[in-house]
């Protein structure tokens, strides 16, 4: 109660400073597409008094000087210009790309500075590019992404991998949000709409000091669409062949002046070949509000998903509610400022093949404040976050007679302060073909307070009349859990090319989940062996390489060549894995050193006006232990090609995975040999009747066809994901 009622007041304690203040605000766009442009820096002339656009590309800028308003805005990729603020402005500035003999220069690893280390590997998705390739949840769309691996189970949910990370190891935000579940410290995210997303992050690398420990293996970014028009939406998609779904998906914005709500409705059915059904409901509503001196924006996630086997043997249904409200803008005549308030309810009831009922239940409340600060050459991101988490448990296991064997009820408490500065200076080289120096240096340090509890009852095991009941001592730990970055990053362009070099070198640390230290055993010893896990640790030094040339000179119509190259090592101390051995579950344990190394590289091509794309990128891995990082191959290699001619668009991905060995717990392990499979997808977009249609067919996994009949055990033994099948998908969008 207290932490609610310190997040409302300080809430209150903004929005009342804020409203006092006399801002400029805008919209700075792309003004070949009208795209809105991230991460513009804008400074008032004559003052040190400066902000950086936001996602929608919006900013707001305090006046806190008696004197005639003139901006300067500038970003790497467009030319500079200056605009005075005066009867004639609009709020909207256009800004010209900026051109190496009419070719436009990409962004590539840098978001916004207010939320992002500058030097790290950074792919970036817009939704809107997405869906014209066929994709139809998150799996499928981050198929692309080079050295990002997602895995399917057989009820359909996704985890995600990146550079060979487990899926603890990565963490994901919803709109500043954490998704990561409290029990396992996996997101799934299988079910979460695409439409209410307006753009997906992953950031490659786990020591970025803005999101903390958790994130060794990486962060996925999520942001949802806001308010920016009228609009009504309706969007509807049928899979056959083998995985029969359907989904409907409904939603309408308005704007009323500096006001703007909206939400969407999704229902989604889907059978696994026959031996799963999952159902999910998804709705999301959203508002947003132009402030004299910022932007406010609420925005609410429901989540309902049940999974049953046609048996009847599983039934299990699970729900996730989020509700943030997220504030940038100016605080007492200073700008830069972020203010987010964030809350996650989570809940799982199931029953399991009449052996095991659970409940398990999940509650986060979270404030996040950090402050844009600019001086001289130096500028950078101080940051706040608190937040107070509760876990509750409650396990019975059943033998095979329907005997209650143990009953297990585990809770935690777990509070989390953290505070973390990025500092960067920026030098002037002094040659026409680099453009800036950054130096970096980054640190966190997080309080974390645990307070655990356990209880278990073993009915058929009676002494003197009664059954034994153990309680685990009640235990409190203090945590100090430090991460810290160095790095480097140049940049610059010449007569046709543009390149970026960065160098990087941090370390960073993920604490036991707590299913890794309440596992729900049958016994008292594993229990506390349990307890006994360490922190793991992450040293990583990581050198990327990019390079775009415009206009070749080549028989071909190219009008651009891309190339990078990532070189990463990752070395873990007392890395978190699980181990089975016979009769028992899986049993966690602390490896104590381990090691990924790894080596990306892409080439990209377009060309024809930038209406046909080729890419091709790879990923190398050398692991230590495959038993530390199972369900990893050690290559993969993604093709991908598009041809858009606006009306109609063409695409295909051919993904190549290497040798690697498996673990799936309750099925098996082994080695599964290289595989390969392939998407193809037609997608047609006209206006019509006042209103944009788009029509598309994917044919998924093409290449397993021959696959559709095989069993659970002559899959794993031939080398492929069983849950992977062949599949044909219609869509179609309207959208006023």
């Amino acid at each position: 109660m207290f932490f609610q009622k310190k997040i409302v007041l300080s809430f209150l304690c903004f929005v009342q400073v804020i409203l006092a203040q006399d801002p400029i605000r805008g919209v700075v766009q792309d003004a070949e597409t009208g795209v809105p442009i991230i991460g513009v820096n804008i400074l008032l002339i004559g003052t040190e008094t400066g902000t950086v656009t936001d996602t929608e590309g919006s900013f707001v800028l305090a006046i806190s000087v008696d004197i005639e308003p003139a901006l300067r805005l500038s970003h790497i990729a467009y030319n500079t210009v200056e605009v005075m603020i005066d009867s004639s402005y609009t709020g909207i500035i256009q800004l010209e790309p900026a051109v190496i003999e009419g070719q436009e220069i990409e962004v590539v690893g840098v978001k916004s500075k207010t939320e992002m280390d500058v030097a790290s590997s950074i792919d970036m998705l817009d939704i809107a590019e997405i869906e014209i390739q066929g994709a139809r949840d998150l799996g499928s769309a981050l198929r692309r992404v080079s050295s990002v691996k997602m895995d399917y189970s057989s009820s359909g949910k996704q985890t995600i991998s990146i550079r060979g990370s487990n899926a603890t190891d990565v963490a994901v935000f919803l709109d500043g949000v954490r998704l990561n579940d409290a029990n396992t410290g996996v997101a799934f995210f299988s079910t979460i709409d695409l439409n209410a997303l307006e753009q997906i992050q992953v950031i490659k690398g786990g020591n970025s000091s803005l999101f903390g420990s958790g994130a060794i293996g990486g962060v996925l970014n999520m942001e949802s669409k806001t308010a920016q028009k009228n609009s009504l939406y309706l969007n509807s998609g049928a899979g056959q062949t083998y995985d029969d779904d359907m989904d409907l998906s409904l939603g309408a914005t308005a704007v009323l002046g500096p006001a703007g709500i909206g939400g969407r409705y999704t229902a989604k059915a889907r059978a696994f070949g026959g031996r799963t059904t999952t159902t999910s409901l998804f709705a999301n509503a959203f508002g947003g509000l132009d402030l004299r001196s910022g932007r406010l924006d609420m925005r609410w996630f429901q989540l309902n998903k049940n999974l049953e086997f046609p048996s009847g043997s599983v039934d299990s249904g699970d729900s996730l509610s989020i509700l943030s409200v997220n504030y940038r803008g100016d605080i007492l005549g200073t700008s830069g400022w972020k203010f987010l308030a964030g809350l996650k309810d989570w809940s799982l009831n199931q029953d399991f093949f009449s052996s095991l009922n659970e409940y398990l239940s999940d509650h986060s409340r979270n404030i996040h404040i950090s402050k844009l600060i600019n001086w001289w050459d130096f500028e950078g991101t101080v940051q706040y976050e608190a937040e107070y988490q509760t876990f509750d448990g409650d396990k019975s296991y059943f033998n095979i007679n329907g005997d209650p064997t143990v009953h297990h009820i585990a809770d935690m408490e777990r509070n989390t302060d953290a505070l973390a500065f990025v500092t960067r200076w920026s030098a002037d080289a002094d040659h026409p073909n680099i453009d800036f120096i950054n130096w970096e240096l980054s640190y966190r340090m997080d309080q974390i307070e645990t307070f655990q509890n356990e209880h278990y009852e073993f009915p058929l095991l009676v002494t003197e009349g009664q059954p034994i009941i153990y309680d685990v001592p009640q235990s409190r730990e203090l945590k100090h859990v430090s991460s810290k970055r160095l790095g480097i990053h140049l940049e610059g362009r010449g007569e046709k090319t543009w390149y970026s070099i960065f160098v990087n070198q941090g370390n960073n640390q993920r604490l036991p989940t707590l299913a890794d230290l309440f596992r729900f055993s049958n016994t008292e010893t594993d229990s506390l062996l349990d307890s006994l896990l360490s922190s793991e640790y992450l040293n990583t030094t990581e050198l990327n390489l990019q390079l775009r040339i415009s206009n070749p000179q080549t028989e071909l119509p190219i009008d651009e060549v891309s190339l990078g190259l990532d070189v990463f090592m990752n070395g873990y101390t007392d890395k978190i894995a699980y181990r089975v051995f016979e009769g028992t579950p899986a049993i966690p344990f602390n490896e104590p050193v381990a090691e990924i190394r790894g080596v990306e590289a892409m080439v990209g091509l377009r060309m024809l006006s930038d209406r046909f794309l080729l890419s091709t990128s790879a990923t190398f891995l050398d692991i230590s232990s495959p038993l530390v990082f199972p369900n990893k191959p050690e290559y993969r290699l993604v093709f991908t090609s598009e041809l858009n001619l606006d009306w109609l668009v063409l695409s295909m991905d051919h993904v190549n995975e290497g040798e690697q060995y498996f673990f799936i717990p309750g099925i098996g392990e082994g080695l599964r040999k290289p595989r390969e499979n392939a998407n193809l997808n037609v997608t047609l977009r006209k206006r019509l009747l006042g209103l944009d249609w788009s029509l598309s067919y994917t044919w998924r996994n093409i290449l397993s066809k021959d696959e559709l009949d095989w069993t659970l055990e002559e899959s794993l033994r031939r080398g492929f994901n069983y849950f992977e099948k062949y599949r044909e998908i219609v869509n179609l969008k309207v959208e006023l």
